[in-house]
């Protein structure tokens, strides 16, 4: 690898099903060779960030991601204030594991009890507003966020931050702020290679998948194996070289989308297939 580059793959630990043992996800990271891995809150939830963060060491495996805060827009005050509780834990987790990336999600219009015409030009408005304490409570515990935007099609349930092009905008606004590229999100944005030239150094992760074209009656790309589907892989590696990028990356796939393989195969085969990219 050269030189100021992290090394290797990490992988998140979305991929695993419910009831799948944190320290057997660990085991299969460090057997596989991941050198990280992203957490998340059912992840955290499962043993106290001491035992944790012993249980990653004795692995020599680092986090490369929190998952996820931010959620802005519940206009429920109740579930507004849980979340304000949910991120300052999630912030003290990342402080305390030392992550890469605290990964900041705005959160959609289903959080209003309902959406009104016009709603989404002040929801994004709104978010600007409330980013700027949580970026504050971030950085005085030298905790480093990175904002993700994602696709449209999650305008409704997850995301109103969509383009790479608003996520500069927001990180011209906070200049505490950084952003997560995810891949699957943002493999078809015009704008990616334009925006990593000039905002590569508030890159704070890059989250790697494959992303399979819809067949038949499925209308929505879904995730695979980096092998597989529409994102050319080494291409995007030799960019993210050429811009400087020297930050980790990070396998994202979620437990449905194994398609029969286990959780240790899959894992063994996002470590050989981002090698022979990065090698290629």
């Amino acid at each position: 690898m050269p030189a100021g580059y992290g090394g290797g793959l990490a992988i998140n630990h979305y991929i695993t099903p419910e009831g799948y043992a944190l320290e057997r996800f660990l085991d299969d990271c460090a057997e596989a060779g991941a050198t990280g891995v992203g957490l998340t809150e059912r992840a955290l939830a499962e043993m106290p960030l001491e035992r944790l963060g012993q249980a990653l060491e004795e692995r020599s495996l680092r986090v490369t991601s929190v998952n996820s805060a931010g959620f802005f827009l519940w206009d429920d005050p109740q579930k507004a204030l849980r979340q304000q509780e949910i991120n300052a834990a999630l912030i003290h987790a990342a402080a305390v594991l030392g992550a890469d990336a605290l990964v900041t999600i705005t959160g959609g219009l289903h959080d209003y009890a309902e959406a009104r015409p016009g709603d989404l030009k002040r929801v994004r408005s709104r978010v600007e507003q409330d980013l700027a304490p949580l970026i504050d409570a971030a950085v005085a515990r030298d905790v480093r966020l990175g904002l993700e935007p994602m696709h449209p099609i999650r305008i409704p349930n997850k995301s109103t931050l969509n383009t790479l092009a608003q996520t500069e905008r927001q990180l011209a606004h906070h200049p505490g702020l950084g952003f997560v590229l995810d891949m699957f999100h943002s493999w078809w944005d015009p704008d990616l290679e334009e925006v990593l030239e000039r905002s590569v150094s508030r890159l704070r992760l890059v989250q790697l998948t494959g992303v399979a074209q819809p067949r038949g009656d499925v209308l929505l790309p879904v995730r695979c194996p980096l092998g597989e589907g529409l994102v050319d892989l080494p291409a995007l590696l030799a960019t993210l070289r050429s811009v400087g990028y020297r930050g980790h990356f990070e396998f994202e796939l979620f437990a449905p989308d194994l398609r029969g393989a286990t959780v240790a195969e899959a894992i063994r085969r996002a470590v050989a297939e981002f090698g022979a990219a990065w090698e290629g």
